[in-house]
């Protein structure tokens, strides 16, 4: 049946089963040429009917070849698509599945899940006020990955950076230590603890982090997941294409992986968000079940018409009205029906983070570190100088969220009514969360105990995270060089944060709004199989009158070269004319004609019984065409065309 040939070339014909626009169930398409007595046609009616002769204007007797055009009215049937993950893979192919995207998922849970699996991935003894936090990684399936060494692994680094508390705070090699030893060895001097100053300093209860996971994960999506070019927003909003679903996540790994090499410098290089597969260790996720199932309907936009090639005889072709081949509701659940999604998603993955190689040390003491922030940094090579993904960075501004507002002031020992040693937090004039600590305390012979200078509390902070980090058990002696505390953290059924039916809901609107090059995926190219008729006939509107129609540039037709191209609109003299000179006092066709919409056209309305027209191919040929209309609106009527040598 030609007028299905259109689709010939789709897998989405044999994932249907069955045609995808409306025909007539023929099977040679519109009427034959003939001479003779003429077979039995289908589309067109009869076929080609021969009989007699005609003469030209110019005196050249030749037979006319007689063809049947027909209006088949009726809208098209619906199309139907039954999909699995490899029958979609097969009818929106690897290049369009990749430009699709199904949804946005919202990382704020995800990475939540990710962090507190972190934080917990050797116990929660951390949780007590204690000052030995009780670290084991050999309680939960995380902690034991990181291996029989793990107290001086950057995984567990990293555990004790996200479980560090005011309880539990080890400060060993840092500015804080002589001042923790002060408060911690004079207990009868000092009636707090290092922890409780640490603790009503901040502002936060002895056993909380001291950097929140809800002020990291805003930093993550806004530094680390904004920042790399497969994302590229600062809502953490993780773009999923359909290629990425149908393959259950598995391309993120290297859609999200690294861009460039390290040290990651160039514009638009990044460490990445995940770490590529490899060692045996593949990221994927359970959102679609191999119960995956997804039925689509939708409306086609393709008109059949039959008409004719004046060079080469009797044809159809598919129109297309509207600005796609096919329109889509997927918003209407009777149009979108997706089946087998998991009811609580989850995500095996590999994630890392990267620290600055060297020291990154805090703007400290002099009048411009007080205006030292993000958007105006001051110094080189400080917090606010780095790249936003940096491990310094991240943790720096999660601090900076936590603590800008930050004001307190204490003196734990007083002298001569002076405060000998005490913090001051944010006090005029000096800007919110700047930090003083103070201390007075000397010892013959010896130097002044040492204290951090003066900085703001985020910087201390993250001076804190760079020694814990390089020294995770503590003991301080550095077990890990600088720029080589590099964490991977392999991660199995990491809830994403949001349910199955959330999945689908968020599925539709995004979907909606690609559906026209959905529909230019699926049927963008049904011209390939049109042939090249020069006219045809047709209803102008549902209803209404029959028009002749000469085709216009927009009647896409494949090149006879070139099958994969739109043929070139050529012709001299597009419409109908009364004489074979194609004058323009001769036309009888219009673009223009009241009550019909289209414009582009040219067209004429037969009137019952026989008209008699002229016509020009893209070829320059002419010829002359005489339409027999039985009665006025026939849906079926003949063409005699025989060509005119001028």
């Amino acid at each position: 049946m030609k007028c299905w040939s259109v689709l010939a070339s789709l897998p989405l014909v044999l994932l249907l089963g069955g045609p995808l626009v409306a025909c007539d169930g023929g099977d040679d398409g519109v009427g034959g040429a003939g001479g003779g007595a003429g077979g039995a046609g289908d589309v067109g009616g009869a076929g080609g009917a021969g009989g007699g002769t005609a003469s030209t204007s110019s005196g050249v007797t030749e037979a006319p070849t007689r063809f049947f055009l027909r209006i088949e009215d009726g809208p098209p049937p619906p199309i139907v698509l039954e999909l699995d993950k490899q029958k979609a893979l097969e009818v929106f192919g690897e290049e369009a599945a990749r430009e699709i995207r199904l949804l946005d998922v919202d990382s704020t849970a995800m990475l939540g899940n990710v962090l507190t699996r972190i934080q917990n991935a050797c116990g929660t003894g951390w949780q007590a006020d204690s000052l030995n936090p009780g670290h084991d990684c050999a309680a939960t399936a995380l902690g034991q990955s990181f291996g029989a060494a793990w107290q001086t692994t950057p995984e567990f680094a990293m555990v004790r950076l996200l479980s560090m508390t005011p309880a539990n705070a080890d400060v060993t090699g840092t500015s804080l230590e002589d001042f923790e030893k002060l408060i911690s060895e004079n207990p009868s001097t000092f009636s707090i603890t290092f922890g409780g100053v640490l603790a009503e300093s901040m502002g936060i209860p002895k056993t909380a982090p001291f950097v929140p996971l809800d002020q990291l994960v805003a930093v993550l999506k806004q530094q680390l997941m904004g920042t790399h070019p497969a994302i590229g927003n600062a809502e953490g909003l993780l773009p999923i294409t359909m290629f990425d679903a149908l393959n259950d996540m598995t391309p993120l790994a290297t859609k999200l992986g690294p861009v460039g090499a390290a040290p990651w410098s160039g514009n638009g290089e990044h460490p990445g968000v995940l770490v590529p597969d490899s060692d045996g260790f593949t990221t994927r996720s359970d959102a679609l079940t191999p119960a995956f199932t997804m039925r689509v309907v939708a409306e086609s936009n393709l008109r059949w018409v039959s008409g004719v090639d004046l060079s080469e005889g009797a044809g159809d072709m598919f129109l297309r009205e509207g600005d796609a081949a096919l329109a889509f509701d997927f918003l209407d659940p009777e149009r979108l029906d997706i089946q087998g999604v998991a009811e609580a998603p989850t995500m095996d993955m590999r994630f890392s983070l990267r620290e600055q190689v060297g020291i990154v040390p805090s703007c400290v003491e002099t009048e411009a570190c007080k205006g030292n922030y993000p958007s105006t940094p001051v110094g080189n090579d400080t917090l606010w100088t780095l790249r936003p993904f940096l491990l310094e960075s991240i943790v720096g501004r999660a601090g900076l969220l936590t603590y800008e507002q930050r004001m307190f002031e204490k003196c734990y020992f007083t002298y001569g009514g002076v405060c000998r040693t005490g913090v001051e937090i944010g006090q005029a004039p000096d800007p919110t969360g700047w930090t003083v600590f103070m201390n007075q305390f000397q010892f013959s012979g010896e130097p002044p105990l040492e204290v951090p200078a003066p900085q703001f509390l985020w910087e201390l902070l993250s001076e804190v995270a760079q020694v814990a980090v390089h020294d995770p058990d503590g003991d301080g002696v550095p077990d890990i060089d600088e720029g080589a505390a590099a964490p991977v953290f392999a991660l199995h059924e990491v809830p994403i944060g949001l349910t199955g039916p959330d999945l689908v809901a968020q599925m539709r609107p995004a979907l909606q709004s690609q559906e026209d090059y959905i529909a230019e995926v699926i049927l963008g190219r049904f011209w390939k199989n049109n042939d090249a008729l020069d006219f045809f006939y047709r209803r102008a509107d549902e209803g209404g009158q029959p028009y002749l129609y000469f085709v216009a540039e927009s009647d896409l037709r494949p090149d006879p070269s070139n099958p994969d191209a739109p043929r070139a609109y050529t012709y001299e003299r597009p419409g109908f004319f009364k004489d074979v000179d194609l004058g323009e006092e001769g036309r009888l066709s219009a673009k223009n004609i009241d009550g019909v919409e289209d414009t582009e056209h040219e067209k004429l309305l037969l009137p019952q019984g026989e008209t008699v027209l002229y016509m020009q191919d893209d070829e320059g040929a002419r010829y002359e065409v005489r339409f027999f209309v039985p009665e006025a609106g026939s849906l079926e009527i003949t063409a005699d065309v025989h060509r005119v040598e001028l």
